[in-house]
């Protein structure tokens, strides 16, 4: 259990720094003329941590087949897409303008999500690497 929090802390601050670089780049491109207070800073932050629950929630202590991995991933993307609209959007009325920039968040949210999944598959392979290294290393030492 501590080293699959370890794990969704990783992903937490993964996330919070991508989140960060998609509020900009959507509210540059929807409002650009919006200014925010401090508590703007609170957001990236909660919608981390919000997205983390999917990931906490679909955890599995047994190996999945590929087919149960990438529906759980599936599931888990949605849910994600879900709970940013649901939190950035709610309370304003639909009409055009709120409709293009929830279909702007949803598309940020598809990156941000496989931006933090290939981060963290870049991060697991180098550590796999170091690992494949030491055993290497070690079963040298130790073979005579």
């Amino acid at each position: 259990m501590k080293d699959r929090i370890k794990e969704l802390a990783g992903s937490y601050f993964i996330s919070v720094t991508l989140i960060n670089i998609a509020i900009f780049a959507t509210g540059m491109l929807f409002r650009p003329e919006q200014t925010f207070g401090y508590d703007a800073f609170l957001s990236p932050l909660i919608i981390g941590f919000l997205t983390v629950i999917p990931t906490f929630i679909m955890y599995s202590k047994r190996e999945l087949t590929v087919r149960q991995l990438l529906f759980r991933k599936a599931l888990q993307l949605l849910l994600d897409i879900v709970i940013v609209i649901a939190v950035i959007f709610a309370g304003n009325e639909m009409n055009r303008e709120t409709v293009t920039a929830a279909i702007g968040v949803a598309v940020s949210v598809v990156i941000v999500f496989a931006a933090v999944h290939v981060i963290e598959w870049l991060l697991e392979r180098r550590t796999a690497k170091q690992l494949t290294e030491q055993l290497a290393e070690y079963q040298k030492r130790n073979a005579s």
